[in-house]
């Protein structure tokens, strides 16, 4: 964004944003409507809301880099989903070029918007469109919000379609709803994948104990420091009512286990979920480990230093931090 959107992109936006948002809520059954009517909706869709699904593909990519068990170096790769782009270019800013990307999302317009971005960007890449898979395999494969526009059968069939690749990096709304599903389907892979993130153990969900229905996995993306500084975002966050600290998102990021071995990564430390919450000489923390999930309390006194710290940006914390 190099200037402030007129009034009318801001009621198109607006428009925009009402539609996404009420996708997770549409009544059983109902298709997912269909929110790009023309170039411009998607040029203004790309400018704000591909952007903010940019930072949270950013920050899930960050810790795949970091905890993945060899270089993320693949050479075909599959984005379902691919909406505007927002997955493969926050992909493509850290990797290695691969040879062959596909793309894949149900909306033409979409399609071409994403591949003239990617290509200029990277004109390197082989870049594919389809309106659907069709087969074949990946070594690595990207999904990027696609739950809330999925049914049960869908959900299914795109599990089956993973299995095709050898890595998998799933990137979904940190809501409740969306969240938990994206539990059960971890639940469908854990046959032939290891979870490398976020969980840091491949024992059942603990989120999706029946005692612990209050409970979601999720994280909070930390956006650039432009957004607090820039007036486009200014405008955006008031005019669009976006809270623009806060980029709720849910993860999975998978690898293929080799043939005949057990299953890997148990007994890791616990993982935070959400964020700590920071009170009165306390910090209460959400955890999560091979055990399950707890609430479990940090002192002031325990550690000073990180209580302050916490009290500036609770992001910091991602492990239990006894």
């Amino acid at each position: 964004m190099v200037k402030p959107f007129n009034s009318t992109e801001i009621e198109r936006l607006r428009a925009l944003r009402e539609t996404l948002v009420g996708i997770e809520g549409r009544p059983a059954g109902e298709p997912a409507p269909r929110y790009w009517d023309d170039a411009e909706a998607l040029r203004l869709y790309d400018a704000v809301f591909a952007r903010r699904i940019e930072w949270k593909w950013d920050a899930a990519l960050d810790e795949a880099l970091e905890r993945g068990p060899r270089p993320l170096e693949p050479r075909t790769v599959l984005d379902f989903g691919a909406g505007t782009g927002a997955a493969s270019r926050a992909l493509l800013r850290r990797i290695p070029a691969p040879e062959r990307l596909t793309l894949v999302d149900r909306d033409a317009r979409a399609l071409a918007f994403a591949r003239e971005s990617i290509e200029a960007g990277a004109p390197g890449v082989e870049v594919e469109a389809r309106d659907s898979v069709g087969g074949g395999s990946f070594d690595l494969a990207l999904v990027s919000h696609v739950l809330d526009e999925l049914d049960d059968h869908g959900a299914s069939a795109l599990v089956g379609v993973l299995r095709g690749a050898e890595s998998i990096l799933w990137v979904e709304p940190g809501s409740k709803r969306t969240s938990r599903r994206l539990s059960t389907l971890r639940a469908e892979l854990l046959d032939a994948y290891d979870v490398v993130a976020p969980c840091t153990h491949v024992e059942a969900c603990g989120v999706l104990d029946p005692k612990k229905k209050r409970d979601w996995c999720h994280f909070f993306a930390k956006p650039p420091a432009e957004v607090h500084t820039t007036a486009e975002w200014t405008q955006i966050g008031r005019e669009l009512r976006i809270d623009l600290r806060s980029l709720p998102y849910a993860f999975l990021f998978l690898v293929r286990r080799p043939e005949g071995a057990t299953a890997s990564g148990s007994g890791g430390p616990r993982r935070v979920l959400g964020r700590p919450r920071v009170q009165r000489g306390r910090v209460m923390i959400d955890l999560c480990g091979p055990e399950g999930t707890s609430t479990e309390q940090l002192q002031q006194r325990d550690d000073k230093a990180l209580y302050k710290a916490l009290k500036k940006d609770t992001t910091i914390l991602r492990f239990d931090p006894r």
